[in-house]
């Protein structure tokens, strides 16, 4: 559809054919399960059972910020698609929550919520399409108070690799191991990483990582076909028989330092 009729729809008649509202979407909601169940359980351990503040940055319509919030926690949703916000508020309005919705990018997060505000930090499934991301990661950072958490999903090298085989597209696959970021498989910006570049990442910015956790994994076939070395070596922990099993993304769930001397070093792996 092209973007000018898009826009006339979803203006005029509140309306978008392309779009997924991703809490109201049953198979968008049983992912959302995976991001539950691990944030819950680390809200759990860390905090027990009093209720939080929340930031979801990338919100969408809600898929996160419902479960949370009826919770008891008291959530506030952030999205760059008014259009999505839209269902976001009709949603909360039927569930009878009162939940602050804010129209703008990440990276005006902070006309919004303050630094050192929130006890948690939600991000899924958004910064690897943006090309400022470490920016963005430390912007989110600043925003958690020390001691808070943080639940960021990040697409795993692998996923670009197994997506170019996928494809029969074997060249690709092998510029995607060297590259952390550029035209992904479809052609578009997208960035990625491996456990270990994440892990210097976030202690670069003071963040402690506790755990990474594979999201929605897919399979990948490839028969008898052999692969050039390097994708073997790459894909080879995630092989069985014939098939791998790929994560779409790692959900990485992180702890900001208490103090300065709690910040952890850059060497490591997760």
């Amino acid at each position: 559809m092209r973007k000018g009729l898009r826009k006339i729809l979803r203006a005029v008649f509140d309306y978008d054919p392309s779009f997924c509202d991703m809490y109201a979407d049953e198979p968008s909601r049983r992912a959302a399960e995976d991001y539950l169940a691990r944030t819950r359980a680390h809200l759990r351990q860390q905090f027990g059972d009093r209720p939080l503040s929340i930031l979801d940055a990338g919100c969408q319509a809600g898929r996160l910020v419902f479960p949370l919030a009826q919770d008891g926690h008291r959530l506030t949703g952030l999205d760059a698609s008014g259009f999505a916000l839209r269902r976001g508020r009709r949603h909360a309005k039927e569930l009878a929550l009162d939940i602050p919705f804010y129209h703008d990018t990440l990276a005006n997060l902070r006309r919004w919520v303050k630094a050192a505000s929130v006890e948690v930090v939600v991000c899924t499934e958004v910064l690897y399409l943006c090309p400022d991301y470490r920016q963005l990661l430390g912007l989110l950072a600043d925003t958690v108070k020390p001691g808070g958490l943080l639940f960021i999903s990040h697409r795993p090298v692998w996923y670009y690799v197994a997506t170019a085989l996928r494809r029969g597209q074997v060249d690709c696959a092998l510029s995607v191991l060297e590259r952390t970021e550029g035209p992904s498989p479809d052609g578009s910006y997208h960035n990625w990483q491996t456990p270990e570049q994440l892990q210097h990442l976030y202690a670069g910015l003071g963040l402690r990582v506790l755990a990474s956790y594979p999201v929605n994994p897919i399979e990948i076939d490839i028969g008898q076909n052999s692969l050039p070395q390097p994708i073997a070596d790459a894909l080879a922990p995630m092989r069985h028989n014939a098939t791998f099993r790929v994560p779409s993304y790692l959900l990485i769930v992180a702890q900001k330092a208490q103090t300065s001397d709690d910040r952890p070093q850059t060497s490591g792996t997760l």
